[in-house]
């Protein structure tokens, strides 16, 4: 891991992390590009099997400079919105491996998607499937399907079972019917059933229902058991078996191309490439101690908030803070690092022991890679912070910090 503590100080790749602070300002996302390259890679290698093919998701992260370090790699993308087919075609990515997956499709979406963009879509209700096929017939699409369990590691990451995502096994015969209506050439089957997921088994079972599927669809090209898994987020957190994934996966796919046909597999991986590639650096601006009928508790105000780590409360996501000239120094002080919002709720991290902290302080927030600036907010007119890349030695910003003329640009008076 290029993020990593060396003496007393946090360094991202080569630079100290007070270094990036001091040179960009606090808030600030920072990305390790050799991380991203690193766990790309692994999950590559893992695979015995000959034609797999990586689609990043990202909305886990849509920085340019993440996408092009992938891009280089060889992946392909994961597209969920049609800016975000538009931003990888833009930055060289071919069309053939990009794939949009949508929920409540517009026609104007798929119009734009399919008929401007020239991009896949990935079908996920029999409503869409219908508007695509009178709009686009005679066409390739493919089919996202609801296995009917999913799993995840809170009730809003997990995307199969009795959710919105997805065609149901049991109106799987009228998709096809509709397909067959319209003259569609179901290239594709698809399913992604959550995130967050440390075990194989889920995986193995949602390759073999697709793969089951696929015996009696000659069109299909390729299967694409989706993204969803998961990274420590706490120390001592276990981690994904990607090499056991790999090779569980490999033997169901070269077993069904010696049996039936040549195959390609698909996986669409987010956080468990970008989530531990990142931190957010922030800036002690109080220490503030509170007593009140004989309780007492100490509040470390930073220049952040919970708009830029939505998911700590919205979903409980942990993040490790880590003060990061003091990375080394007892932790020896219990406090509550909480943002600069007008809300009572604005806490990043609650009861944590730290080293004693001091206005100026900076601290990272780690694994602070996925679904933060993706997910990030204006809320009280705050404007999001600037991101860097540290890559192959070199410094480079990639998203310059949000202004206040940027959140007004559209207005008139």
């Amino acid at each position: 891991m290029v993020i990593e503590v060396r003496g007393s100080y946090l360094y991202v790749g080569n630079v100290r992390a007070s270094d990036l602070a001091e040179s960009f300002g606090t808030p600030l996302f920072v990305y390790d590009g050799d991380t991203v390259a690193s766990n790309y890679s692994k999950l590559a290698r893992s695979f015995t099997y000959r034609d797999v093919e990586i689609l990043y998701s990202c909305k886990a992260n849509s920085n340019p400079g993440v996408l092009s370090i992938l891009r280089d790699l060889g992946a392909g993308v994961d597209a969920s919105s049609p800016q975000e087919v538009l931003l990888s075609i833009m930055l060289g990515f071919p069309k053939e491996k990009i794939m949009f997956t949508g929920n409540g499709v517009t026609d104007e979406e798929m119009k734009y998607v399919r008929g401007e963009l020239g991009v896949l879509v990935n079908v996920d209700s029999i409503s869409q499937l219908r508007r695509y096929g009178r709009l686009f017939p005679d066409t390739e699409t493919s089919i996202r399907v609801n296995p009917g369990f999913g799993y995840g590691y809170h009730e809003f990451t997990t995307t199969g079972g009795l959710t919105k995502f997805g065609i149901g096994l049991d109106s799987l015969d009228r998709a096809l019917e509709i397909a067959r209506e319209y003259r569609l050439k179901v290239v594709g089957l698809h399913s992604h059933i959550g995130s967050g997921i440390f075990a194989v088994e889920p995986y193995t079972r949602v390759t073999k229902l697709l793969l089951n599927l696929a015996k009696n669809l000659p069109d299909v090209e390729f299967v694409d058991i989706g993204g969803g898994m998961g990274i420590p987020q706490k120390p001592g957190d276990g981690e994904f078996n990607h090499v056991e994934f790999g090779q569980v996966i490999s033997e169901l796919v070269e077993e069904y191309s010696k049996s039936f046909s040549s195959i390609k597999l698909r996986i669409e991986p987010g956080r468990f490439i970008v989530g531990n590639a990142g931190v957010l650096l922030t800036r002690v601006v109080e220490v503030k101690e509170v007593s009140q009928s004989g309780a007492r508790r100490i509040f470390v105000i930073v220049d952040s908030s919970v708009n830029h780590l939505i998911r700590s409360v919205l979903m409980d996501v942990y993040y490790e803070a880590v003060a990061v000239s003091k990375a080394s120094s007892p932790r020896e002080v219990e406090v509550d690092i909480v943002g600069n919002l007008c809300m009572a709720g604005d806490v990043l991290a609650k009861a944590r022991k730290m080293p004693r902290l001091e206005e100026g302080d900076v601290l990272a927030f780690m694994n602070a890679g996925a679904y933060t600036y993706s997910m990030s907010l204006n809320y009280n007119m705050k404007p999001r912070p600037a991101e860097v890349i540290v890559y192959k030695g070199r410094v480079r910003l990639t998203r310059r910090r949000e202004s206040f003329t940027d959140l007004i640009a559209t207005l008139e008076f």
